[in-house]
């Protein structure tokens, strides 16, 4: 299969192994348990025989019995063999499995009373033909109870615990709810919520329990049957957003079990619940991606990743080293960052300690480790501080970028990936315009004939990344409040950090020179939504427990980004496409601009730094007037 590496195939087999010995185990446990029922119940039905008053001397037929006790034993078990009762989830059983059942046994009874009748005659041995029947019919009994347990005892009360509705209606659903009750702190469950509006158009029980109503219902379900807890079945965003968004006003814990239907039969694996994440929430699909190439483009070779303590150069480390690369080489200006990081990385980096605006030790770095696969994540990335200072900016995103690909075409760099943003997209900030003429190195990059692949990955917002949004509503959240807001309509991409490199390293391994490549983000997320939906995960009721402030539109931001501004088209991969750009000023000319830029910001010169950036950025600055005066003002 594509996209595996020998370790996780070697996973999927001991898995596929554990399971097949984990039903072995059951069925010969069955077996062995009908043996003892099937010896006890006909050992009954003699005892029952001695209450007929005309029998005073049941010594010989005890004696003859337990001759005939092997035989007896052996045909019922072959019989629920050949009828197919092993290899069945019995806690989840019904009509079907049970008539296998009464077939098996009604079956063996009337071989063993055949060949009762024949031993009589033949050889002598004395097996009553009542303790036949009447042993035959409690194997029946006995076997059936044995496998139906859970349907006749199952939900029951236990004392203290939760009161729990099940969203789903399907064959996952039953299958939880009935493994739930053998699981300790499972809950008592009282009822499904249907994946449809329409009660009415479903069924109105399901494993023995009632169907409460529909998903368009599930307010008043909490409140008239007092439920603790909803257990969403199966991880898929849009009914994850439709329970949190109707559990807005009411107190109820929201948990996920993303399971599916065969780890649900194996009775033996823990049941996978968890507390609904805001990553459940995203409004797009699991990335799936074909690890094979980006193997071959790392697999022993050297790799360097400037901005490693951050929360994207910090996960590319670590994925990474699932290639085994000959070297990783982490550079970052933090040191604090670099140590905490170095803490979660399975293998050892060669660490570096650096910053990409000096580009005389940047040089003496790259000749001493020659790294072939440059990954540059090193950033200024927070609008609102870099729009009051665009010197920094540039000295950083845009010199700094400069100097990685410098430094990196003088000592052998054969791949240069630029981590970028969908502020990139028709600026209209600081962080946008510097970012954009990154990309345009990049683009200018096949001028270079140095023999490297240059290419830019394009991305919005990333969930859990240092200072974005989703940490910052967390601790307002957890401060009591208010959670800020800056527009009701303000919209963004996101997507989860290890998504995000995964298609990064995947876009690098697509890249022949000088594209941008575009990640699938799924739709974008309104953000008052999302922060009402966080403070319903913590267990608390928006505009309620948790007020909701509106700041307003902070300089330099947008409503909603975007990630191309120009034609689109698609790759090797669903997740990825590219866009190119015919207007990129390329080669010296682009050099002797950004020369000009850092002249003007080495010179703290914010008036000139904003007008070239303007420049460069193709004239799409829309704050740049905006920017250019409060530049004015602040350094007159």
């Amino acid at each position: 299969m594509q996209g595996q590496t020998k370790g996780d195939r070697w996973k999927e087999r001991k898995h596929a192994i554990a399971v097949a010995a984990s039903r072995v185990r059951a069925d010969f446990a069955f077996a062995v348990v009908d043996v003892f029922v099937v010896v006890g119940s006909y050992t009954v039905a003699l005892g029952v025989r001695s209450l007929d008053p005309l029998v005073t001397d049941l010594r010989p037929f005890w004696s003859d019995l337990f001759i005939a006790m092997p035989v007896i034993v052996l045909l019922h078990v072959a019989a629920n063999v050949i009828a197919g009762t092993y290899g069945h989830v019995w806690e989840h059983a019904s009509v079907s499995e049970a008539a296998r059942i009464a077939v098996a046994n009604v079956v063996a009874g009337s071989v063993i009373l055949a060949l009762a009748l024949w031993a009589r005659v033949s050889i002598g041995v004395l097996v009553p033909y009542l303790v036949v029947v009447v042993g035959a019919s409690f194997s029946l009994f006995g076997m059936g109870l044995v496998r139906f347990r859970s349907r006749l005892f199952s939900f029951r009360k236990h004392p203290g615990a939760s009161r729990v509705v099940i969203l789903g209606d399907g064959r996952e659903a039953a299958l939880f709810a009935r493994r739930s009750f053998f699981v300790e702190g499972g809950g008592d469950v009282i009822g499904f919520i249907s994946d449809h509006e329409d009660q009415g158009a479903t069924v109105r029980r399901l494993a023995g329990l009632p169907v409460l109503g529909g998903r368009d219902q599930i307010a008043r379900i909490v409140e008239e049957y007092a439920v603790d807890e909803i257990v969403v079945i199966g991880n898929d965003p849009a009914r994850s957003r439709a329970v949190v968004d109707s559990c807005l006003s009411v107190n109820v814990r929201l948990r996920i079990a993303p399971l599916a239907a065969e780890v649900l039969l194996d009775s033996h694996a823990p049941l996978d619940v968890r507390d609904i994440r805001v990553e459940d929430l995203l409004a797009r699909s699991e990335v799936e991606t074909d690890l094979s190439p980006v193997a071959k483009l790392i697999e022993g070779r050297r790799v360097l990743i400037t901005g490693a303590g951050g929360s994207i150069g910090s996960e590319a480390v670590s994925q990474v080293f699932k290639f085994d690369p000959a070297d990783v080489i982490v550079l970052d200006r933090d040191e604090t960052l670099l140590h905490d990081a170095s803490l979660r990385w399975s293998g050892t980096p060669t660490v570096v300690l650096g910053d990409i605006r000096e580009a005389a030790a940047l040089l003496r770095t790259f000749g001493r480790y020659r790294p072939e696969v440059v990954i540059h994540a090193a950033a200024l990335k927070h609008v609102p501080v870099l729009e009051n200072h665009p010197a920094e900016a540039v000295l950083t995103n845009v010199v700094g970028t400069r100097n990685v690909i410098e430094a990196g075409s003088r000592n052998g760099m054969e791949h240069f990936v630029l981590i970028s943003t969908d502020k990139a997209v028709d600026p209209a900030s600081i962080m946008g315009a510097t970012k954009r003429v990154a990309e345009m190195l990049v683009e200018s990059g096949a001028q270079r004939r140095d023999g490297c692949i240059y290419t830019a990955v394009r991305f919005g917002n990333v969930l859990g990344s240092r200072g974005s949004v989703i940490p910052t509503f967390i601790k307002q959240i957890q401060a009591g409040g208010p959670l800020t807001v800056t527009h009701s309509e303000m919209m963004r991409y996101f997507m989860t950090v290890d998504e995000a490199v995964q298609l990064v390293l995947q876009a690098a391994a697509l890249a022949d020179g000088s594209e941008i490549f575009l990640l699938d983000m799924g739709e974008p997320v309104r953000i008052e939504a999302m922060g009402r939906r966080l403070i319903r995960l913590a267990g608390l009721t928006p505009d309620h427990d948790i007020e909701i402030h509106y700041t307003g539109v902070r300089p330099g931001e947008k409503l909603l980004e975007v990630l191309a501004d120009g034609p689109v088209k698609e790759t090797g991969n669903p997740k990825i496409s590219e866009v190119r750009h015919a207007h990129t000023p390329l080669g010296s000319s682009l050099i002797r601009a950004i020369g000009e830029l850092e002249d003007a910001a080495i010179a703290g010169d914010g008036q000139r730094v904003v007008t070239q950036l303007k420049r460069l950025s193709e004239g799409h600055l829309e704050s740049a007037e905006s920017v250019e005066e409060q530049m004015t003002l602040s350094w007159s």
